[in-house]
């Protein structure tokens, strides 16, 4: 079973088929984590939807500054 760590309290989360883009929650904290890779194994705090838009919108302008 893969195994890794928590970001948030280091705590060891496993999973028996991790798949991108699922979310587990750590059993220690709680915390929400989704993961980002299978293999390795690895998980993360997801992103928010507005930081999607921040990230997106970042994206835009500095292609904007680039055609301009």
């Amino acid at each position: 079973m893969p195994k890794t760590y928590c970001p948030n309290c280091d705590a060891v989360v496993s999973i028996d088929n991790p798949r991108v883009g699922g979310m587990v929650t750590c059993r220690e904290c709680g915390a929400r984590l989704e993961i980002v890779s299978s293999s390795p194994f690895e998980v993360d705090f997801p992103l928010e939807e507005d930081e999607w838009e921040d990230e997106w919108e970042d994206e835009w302008e500095w292609e904007d500054e680039e055609e301009g």
